[in-house]
């Protein structure tokens, strides 16, 4: 009589080890698959040296920007989630060259560089005024098409590393 206890404290163990652990999130798969280096479809374009130093300055303050909006959209800082949009936009500034007489690095970059900081000021002018409203469902598609324009250009010109 004391065996089919014994059994099912055997099976309920048995099973116990072979499901899932608990402290995994079941996102697991997504979450390595998002961290993984992407395959690329072809080489990252070519900026000259003069346009790669500019931006590693500009993108310092960009990542620091970028970094802080996250946390600030997880907690409905509507305040500080539009101050820091309307930064972002503010800041993607290169103007495009119109003449002969444009600065050297301006004209280091191609003209589909221009149409992603568009996109970018664009996209976080559009945040800053979903966050003017309060509006968090509208807050997270801004910042999801914000990031969208950030990793297409990252994408285009960062490379992998």
């Amino acid at each position: 009589m004391k065996r089919p206890p014994a059994l099912l404290m055997i099976a309920l163990l048995a099973a116990a080890c072979a499901a899932p652990s608990r402290n995994q999130p079941p996102q697991q798969t997504q979450f390595a698959q998002a961290v993984a280096p992407p395959e690329r479809l072809r080489p990252a374009e070519s900026l000259p040296k003069a346009a790669r130093e500019d931006l590693r300055v500009r993108m310092a303050f960009h990542a620091r920007d970028m970094n802080a909006l996250v946390s600030d959209i997880m907690l409905l800082r509507y305040d500080e989630i539009r101050d820091r949009a309307k930064r972002i936009a503010s800041d993607a500034s290169l103007s495009r060259p119109l003449t002969n007489d444009a600065t050297e690095l301006n004209s280091a970059f191609p003209e589909k560089f221009f149409l992603y900081q568009d996109n970018l000021r664009l996209e976080a002018k559009t945040l800053a005024e979903s966050a003017g409203r309060e509006s968090a469902f509208d807050v997270a598609d801004s910042y999801g098409r914000l990031s969208q324009v950030c990793v297409r250009c990252h994408a285009a010109y960062r490379g992998a590393r």
